[in-house]
C-alpha cells in the first residue's frame, strides 16, 4: 500500500476531533436549553412531543378513522386530570356530557370493527394494543393542557411575557430536543438506506417522490402548524375540559375524512 503523507493522517485526525467536538457543543447547546426552561413549560412541551409520538404510532397500527374514533375520548382523560390536580371542577352538565362522548366512541369502535371486511379485519390484540396506544396520546395532550395551564399562572408565564406564537414555539422546541438524538440514533441509518435504495431504482427527482414528499410536507407543516397554534390560543382562554371537548368537533370532520378517502 502507498504510504500515506503525516500531514493527511494529522488533518484527518484533526477533522474528525472537530467533528466530536461540534458534536458535543451542540449536545451541551440542548442540555443548556432544556436547563434553562421554566419546569411547567417543559413538562407542557414533553406531553405535547409525546402526544404526538404516541398518534403517530397508532396510526401506524391502525386505521385512521379508528385512531380518531379513540383520540374523540380525549375530554375523559382532560377531565380526570384537571380534577385530581384540582385546577377544575364538573359541572352535572359536563359529567353527563362525558358519559354521552363514552358511548359515542364505544358504539362508534364497535361499529367500526364490525364493518370490516374479514381480508382488512385487524386481529383483537392489535386493535388494544393500538387503543392502549392512542389512549397513552391522549392522557399525554391532557397532560399538556394541564401544564399549560399551570405555566401560564405562573408570573413567567403571563400572556404580557409570552404570547400564545412564543409559547408553542418553546413547547415545539422541547419536542425537536428531546426526539432529536433518537430519531438520528434509531431512524437515521434507516432512512439513509432507503433513500438510497429509492435513488438507485427510481431517482429521486425523475419519479417525482421529492417534489411529491416536499409537497406533502409543506402542506402537513401548514396544517400541523395552525392547528397547534389555534389550540394554544383556545387553551389560554377556556378551561382544559371544554378546550378537549371542542376537540371533538374537530375529530368528526377528520373521521368523516379519513372514511371518504
Amino acid at each position: 500500500p502507498w504510504p500515506v503523507p503525516s500531514s493527511l493522517t494529522i488533518s484527518g485526525k484533526a477533522n474528525r476531533r472537530g467533528s466530536l467536538q461540534r458534536s458535543q457543543s451542540f449536545a451541551s447547546d440542548i442540555m443548556d436549553f432544556i436547563s434553562t426552561i421554566h419546569p411547567q413549560l417543559f413538562l407542557a412541551g414533553f406531553f405535547f412531543a409525546l402526544g404526538f409520538l404516541m398518534t403517530n404510532y397508532g396510526f401506524a397500527g391502525s386505521s385512521a378513522s379508528f385512531v380518531e374514533t379513540i383520540k374523540a375520548a380525549e375530554p375523559i382523560t382532560s377531565a380526570a386530570v384537571a380534577v385530581w390536580n384540582g385546577i377544575e371542577t364538573l359541572s352535572n352538565e359536563e359529567g353527563g356530557s362525558l358519559l354521552a362522548i363514552v358511548f359515542g366512541v364505544v358504539m362508534s369502535t364497535l361499529g367500526n370493527s364490525h364493518g370490516s371486511s374479514e381480508s382488512h379485519k385487524p386481529a383483537a390484540s392489535e386493535s388494544i394494543m393500538a387503543c392502549v396506544i392512542v389512549m397513552v396520546a391522549n392522557l399525554s395532550f391532557s397532560c399538556r393542557g394541564l401544564y399549560q395551564k399551570l405555566f401560564r399562572a405562573t408570573p413567567e408565564g403571563s400572556t404580557q411575557l409570552v404570547d400564545d406564537l412564543n409559547l408553542q414555539l418553546r413547547m415545539q422546541q422541547v419536542g425537536i430536543a428531546l426526539l432529536l438524538f433518537p430519531v438520528l440514533f434509531w431512524e437515521a441509518s434507516v432512512i439513509l438506506m432507503n433513500v438510497g435504495s429509492l435513488h438507485r431504482s427510481h431517482g429521486l427527482w425523475s419519479s417525482g417522490v421529492t417534489s411529491h414528499y416536499i409537497i406533502l410536507s409543506l402542506l402537513n407543516g401548514f396544517a400541523f402548524t395552525s392547528y397547534n397554534l389555534a389550540s394554544t390560543y383556545i387553551l389560554s382562554r377556556i378551561s382544559v375540559v371544554h378546550h378537549a371537548a371542542l376537540n371533538c368537533v374537530r375529530r368528526v370532520f377528520a373521521i368523516v375524512l379519513t372514511s371518504i378517502y
